[in-house]
């Protein structure tokens, strides 16, 4: 039987690939700029082709594949962090997420039987909702039609609160309309560990703090995410002596910041494997 393929634009560090892999597709190719993120695909998906800029990518090198994904560049649409007022509304006209227009390019000239975008919440409000306009738009010229939601990585057993608007289209065809519907209630998914309590206490979740909104990941993955515990004083001084002896990091050392910095990029493998177990069975 064939099995069917994805193509990844952006791969990061391969949130998309993971997802569709878990659900039965291959990866084909993948393309990141990142070098670092490269290195990380290369050695998850070794059978997979690395390219490095999507401005130089198309039909000439690229494959031909059943999936297009693509989580395009956020930074001159998403609210987070702060920026020039001259900015704050670039959008799709911005240098980074005006990438999106590389991938109308690639779809022209290879034709997958579906796309899968990702992008920031924002991108549904940006310049008055005229960019989402434009994406829907270029899509349908391109003979794409399908529908778009917002979901969220906590309802699918991952304790973070992080939401993100998928868009899926079909070439000539509609995605499946399962796509738009919920196996089961909120209340029944569960965390994403049994031994986690649920719910948890407001004072216990490492977001309740002064910067944890402004990290460069929005994971609890260390330094910004701080949660005092009473008479923990002999586990910090352990730790400080730890350091002065054995050489332990504190903090966040070059390598963590890049791990960091990737996995808050990185688009929620579950819900790309949800999305992939429904396009793998479309007829």
């Amino acid at each position: 039987m064939h099995q069917p393929t994805i193509g990844s634009l952006f791969a990061g560090i391969g949130g998309f690939d993971v997802g569709f892999e878990n659900a039965g597709y291959r990866t084909a190719w993948q393309v990141e700029l990142n070098p670092v993120n490269r290195a990380v695909l290369a050695d998850r998906f070794p059978h997979a082709d690395q390219f490095e800029d999507v401005r130089h990518c198309g039909a000439h090198n690229l494959c031909a594949v059943d999936v297009i994904t693509a989580g395009f560049p956020c930074q001159d649409i998403s609210l987070a962090g702060s920026r020039p007022s001259n900015q704050a509304t670039r959008g799709l006209r911005g240098e980074r997420s005006g990438l999106f227009w590389e991938i109308i390019r690639i779809l022209k000239e290879t034709q997958p039987r579906w796309v899968v975008l990702e992008n920031v919440v924002n991108l549904l409000a940006i310049n008055d909702s005229q960019d989402f306009e434009t994406v829907i738009g270029a899509l349908a010229d391109c003979g794409y039609v399908g529908f778009w939601r917002v979901l969220n990585a906590q309802y699918f057993g991952v304790p973070q609160q992080r939401r993100r608007v998928f868009l899926v289209a079909g070439h000539r065809r509609m995605p499946p309309m399962e796509l738009l519907a919920d196996a089961a209630p909120v209340e029944a998914v569960p965390p994403a560990s049994s031994a986690v309590q649920w719910p948890r206490p407001a004072d216990a979740w490492a977001a309740n703090t002064l910067l944890a909104d402004r990290a460069a990941s929005q994971i609890a993955m260390g330094c910004t995410t701080l949660v005092a515990h009473p008479n923990g004083w002999d586990q910090m001084a352990e730790r400080q002596r730890a350091s002065e002896d054995d050489g332990f990091c504190l903090g966040l050392d070059a390598a963590n910041l890049a791990e960091a910095f990737a996995a808050g990029n990185a688009v929620v493998t579950q819900i790309t494997q949800w999305i992939a177990e429904k396009l793998i069975k479309a007829k």
